[in-house]
């Protein structure tokens, strides 16, 4: 089916279309009555009402939509510049809109994605929301997700190798001679948040890359507090001093990793001397702490080249289903080193 028109919601209420318009937009002009009977058939149809009509009119709309979790985290930010850049070079613009973690801002978001007429929309989001699924799947709009997607007609998705990235920040720890590690991640889980699908994805990870370390004697404390990441790092070294031994840590992302800093400098623990630590996201904080993060990395470059490529694809080949994986590596810096007892 393809998407309603202005002038089917017309023909279904048996109105004019000027009288569809003002229902719409809200203007005070028309009977209750009618109202209802526009508002009924808008339900009926499914009906979204475009505000890009330049594009419509056209009959090639050349925007993308891009929904990312959050634009204060560099991660998301960094990944939206990058698409932005990616989508420009095939003539498009970049609609952007954020959840701030919240599945049901995220449905508002796919609602007004849908609503400016899109051509094609990436969810970059670390929640997921099944009615916005099922709304983009009514409406057959091209879209590719991040890790929360299951991939099926006109839908992609880009897996990011969770695992394969905390193996490699494990193994480099075991390698060093770290026995006693700490994990600190910040949940979302509330009553209105779920858990983040991409913070039990890396915590899964850290759990099979242990599988193999175990036998060296390897310990692992999990610190998960709530609320903003570099916050949630800082509570979490301040929580544990004097309480627990460790000497490295793993952070589910580089803002945590930034709290971790403050706590072992207040504590008047340095790194790599003292403690080590890896972040993960590589977001550019990485190379500005001091000393620079160890991180795993994640191409936002790459990412966004593959949203945007998923998305041509679609558009151009009509009903594709495709799922992507998405490498990380271990970037090593300054942050880390042998326990003090091996040096």
């Amino acid at each position: 089916m393809q998407r309603a028109k202005i002038q089917d919601v017309a023909r279904l209420a048996n109105v004019s279309l000027s009288t569809v318009s003002a229902v719409i937009n809200g203007k005070d002009v028309v009977s209750d009555k009618t109202k209802r009977r526009v508002l009924d058939a808008v339900a009926q149809l499914d009906y979204h009402p475009s505000l890009y009509a330049s594009n419509l009119a056209r009959h090639s709309p050349k925007v993308m939509g891009l929904i990312v979790s959050n634009l204060i985290n560099p991660f998301f930010a960094d990944a939206a510049e990058k698409f932005e850049k990616a989508a420009a070079a095939h003539g498009y613009q970049v609609s952007l809109a954020s959840t701030h973690f919240s599945p049901s801002q995220l449905r508002v978001c796919v609602r007004q994605m849908l609503g400016i007429r899109v051509a094609g929309l990436a969810v970059l989001t670390s929640e997921i929301d099944n009615e916005a699924l099922t709304l983009l799947r009514s409406c057959k709009t091209p879209s590719v997700f991040l890790d929360v997607g299951a991939p099926g007609p006109h839908m992609g998705n880009i897996q990011v190798d969770t695992r394969r990235g905390m193996y490699l920040a494990v193994r480099h720890l075991v390698e060093l001679g770290h026995r006693d590690i700490l994990f600190v991640k910040n949940s979302h889980e509330s009553k209105d948040v779920p858990l983040l699908l991409s913070h039990r994805r890396r915590s899964q990870g850290l759990r099979d890359a242990l599988r193999g370390s175990l036998t060296k004697g390897v310990k692992v404390e999990v610190a998960d507090l709530p609320g903003f990441g570099a916050q949630a790092g800082l509570d979490a070294i301040r929580n544990l001093r004097g309480k627990r031994s460790f000497t490295a840590v793993i952070c589910i992302n580089d803002m945590v990793a930034v709290g971790v800093y403050r706590g072992l400098s207040e504590a008047k623990l340095r790194i790599p001397q003292d403690v080590s630590v890896i972040g993960f996201d590589n977001t550019y904080l990485s190379e500005f702490l001091n000393p620079p993060l160890s991180s795993i990395n994640i191409s936002r470059e790459d990412l966004s080249k593959l949203a945007v490529e998923t998305l041509l694809q679609m558009l151009e080949g009509g009903n594709i289903s495709r799922d992507t994986k998405l490498a990380t590596e271990l970037i090593l810096r300054e942050s880390t080193a042998p326990p003090a007892l091996l040096r």
